[in-house]
């Protein structure tokens, strides 16, 4: 299947990767689609947003602790592609956006799904290049902007997005690029891992493991804000903003799937240590270093030299949130 775009440089409709038109070419880097050279951040003027070119694969501890060749773990967004596919088959156009390390992209290409992984990271989408291992032909990695798609009117039948919205200080606009470019009868999916019922001594585990992250994080915050740091946080009302241009959404639930994920502090603590979090964009990375530092020798001393092996317990389901443009 070939899919329109538009050319970056006149926004005519092309097939990758020439203008016909204008005579444009779409760089093609690293296996990635350069359909914009913006910077991956931007806190001035208007349209602001944050990339993740700075954080990398450090937002994925899973890739450093499980899954070092970055293969096949992808637990709930494996189970969502499937269900993707189950529902809506597999002869239709999506756009993942803010694909980031293709997490989503990904199984939904193995599935078949003519899938637009697109991001404002080139550092991000070269690790989904890496992932894919060049395995799928229907994956098109794409740097682009989100308050600029470039996508037709009305070419996508699906577009996925996950916890996006607060990287942006323009959300509406957001909103309404996935309406513009979604089919008259196209969906916006969110997905979602409702969590499941505890034992007693399951919820007390994930109890302490909770108290002793949110212990280890204020005091890493606690030295940051003693150090004149400034957070780079967007607050968005995301629900407020899914009323204005979608309907109630429907919930399908995957049948079957229980993930139990049980290395919650490792990991959470994995992107604290690496300032793999939006809001550290702007914080030089030595009062990052140096608050790590602090935190870690603190929970050292209370906690024990191996309180990163501190266990939590989750367990959870998988399923997709449907929204269906207003009419």
């Amino acid at each position: 299947m070939e899919h329109n775009f538009l050319c970056p440089n006149c926004r005519s409709k092309i097939v990758l990767p020439f203008c016909l038109a204008c005579g444009h070419q779409v760089p093609l880097v690293n296996s990635i689609y350069h359909f914009c050279d913006a910077e991956s951040v931007k806190l001035e003027g208007e349209k602001q947003y944050i990339g993740y070119d700075h954080i990398g694969e450090n937002f994925e501890p899973e890739i450093t602790y499980w899954d070092a060749n970055h293969t096949e773990r992808y637990g709930v967004y494996a189970v969502c592609g499937d269900l993707i596919a189950k529902r809506f088959g597999t002869d239709i156009c999506v756009l993942d956006l803010g694909a980031g390390l293709g997490t989503a992209s990904i199984p939904l290409a193995k599935n078949g799904i003519y899938t637009i992984a697109a991001d404002i990271s080139a550092v991000m989408l070269a690790t989904a290049a890496k992932r894919a291992g060049g395995r799928f032909d229907h994956l098109i990695l794409a740097r682009m902007n989100a308050y600029d798609l470039m996508l037709p009117d009305n070419s996508m039948d699906i577009v996925v997005e996950n916890a996006m919205m607060h990287l942006v200080d323009k959300p509406e606009c957001i909103m309404q690029e996935i309406v513009r470019v979604l089919k008259p009868n196209g969906k916006l999916i969110r997905y979602v891992s409702p969590g499941m019922p505890l034992t007693e001594k399951e919820a007390e585990q994930n109890k302490y493991c909770s108290q002793v992250l949110a212990d280890i994080s204020d005091r890493y915050y606690q030295f940051l804000e003693a150090h004149q740091y400034r957070s780079t946080v967007f607050l968005q009302d995301d629900g407020r903003l899914l009323a204005e241009y979608f309907e109630q959404p429907y919930r399908e639930i995957a049948d079957g799937f229980t993930e139990i994920f049980t290395d919650k502090l490792k990991f959470r603590l994995h992107r604290l240590k690496t300032g793999a979090h939006s809001d550290l964009q702007c914080t030089p990375k030595a009062l990052l270093h140096a608050a790590w530092q602090h935190a870690d020798h603190d929970a050292r001393v209370k906690y024990g030299e191996n309180y990163m092996e501190i266990k939590g317990f989750s367990k959870y389901g998988a399923g997709l949130d449907i929204y269906i443009v207003k009419k």
